[in-house]
């Protein structure tokens, strides 16, 4: 038995190091970094306690400000990209899943081959798309005799640009997950269901939503922790504008940590710490939902 448990730890050794390497220490590290000033080649140059994080509260400033303001953009590029991708999502696997459907594997490989791409060949692909001179869309509007929009340039489109190219680029995974999830449902299910007169909102409803929820549950929160960290397509797509209206907190963190002309990246590790406690308590609170709603039902069955 004790030779067992060695060789278990021996097994787990790797791992540990690895986790600890790239996540305990990193993450170790930006505790210490956000109650100090540290300089980007000088490392550490004094402690100043929570003075950092005063900073972020105090309200009447900029730079609480700014955080605030990107804190913002993120809760609403997370509001519109979540449900979205789950739902097209949702309705792609289901179309997918239909045995009769021809070309049934080019479809399926066509919408996963976008995730395959770096984010910043994505951002660059759908940056020269929406382009206002020779993009293809306003191409094609041109050629219907309307007016060409800035679309990465002005409010709404820079937004809605962001979230077109995020859905296109993520989407794959979504729809392989969910179809995986739609495969394991039983079809007497569904011919139990069609038999007691339901009709097909009804199947999905009772039937396919229950039998997809451990599913959707990894979809929604994994999908949220990827948007919470929306980064590459507003940084090369619209570069945060117009008027940091598509500048999410994880571009905020970088610009403070690197890309001023004094980098604060003690400043810079108390937003993460901030920002990373208010992401884990909303992925707390989607957990909840989701596995409080099936205790639920499994009670009152």
């Amino acid at each position: 038995m004790k030779r067992n448990t060695v060789l278990g730890y021996l097994l787990l050794l790797p791992h540990a190091v690895f986790f600890g390497l790239f996540v305990v220490f990193p993450l170790a590290k930006v505790l210490v970094m956000s109650f100090s000033e540290w300089g980007l080649f000088q490392g550490f140059l004094k402690w100043v306690g929570w003075e950092n994080f005063g900073v972020l509260f105090r309200f009447d400033g900029y730079r609480a400000k700014y955080f605030w303001q990107s804190m913002g953009v993120t809760a609403s590029f997370v509001a519109w990209i979540v449900p979205l991708i789950t739902l097209v999502a949702i309705l792609l696997a289901m179309l997918l899943n239909n045995p009769r459907l021809r070309f049934q594997k080019f479809l399926l490989t066509s919408i996963f081959l976008p995730t395959a791409l770096a984010v910043t060949v994505t951002a660059v692909i759908w940056r020269w798309i929406f382009s206002f001179d020779a993009g293809l869309v306003n191409l094609f509007l041109s050629g219907m005799g309307l007016e060409k929009i800035p679309w990465i340039t002005t409010m709404p489109w820079a937004f809605i640009t962001v979230v077109i190219a995020t859905l296109w680029w993520t989407l794959g995974w979504n729809v392989i997950i969910l179809l995986g999830g739609l495969q394991k449902i039983p079809e007497s299910l569904y011919d139990a269901a069609r038999v007691d007169g339901a009709n097909a909102l009804q199947r999905f409803w009772n039937v396919t939503l229950p039998g997809l929820r451990n599913v959707l549950m990894y979809v929604v929160i994994t999908q949220a922790v990827a948007t919470f960290g929306i980064f590459g397509q507003s940084q090369l797509m619209t570069s945060g504008g117009p008027g940091r209206q598509t500048l999410p907190v994880m571009l905020q963190i970088y610009n403070e940590a690197f890309n001023t002309s004094r980098p604060r990246m003690g400043y810079a590790s108390a937003m993460s710490v901030v920002f990373g406690v208010l992401v884990l308590s909303v992925l707390a609170v989607q957990y909840f939902l989701f596995t409080h709603e099936r205790k639920g039902v499994r009670h009152a069955a």
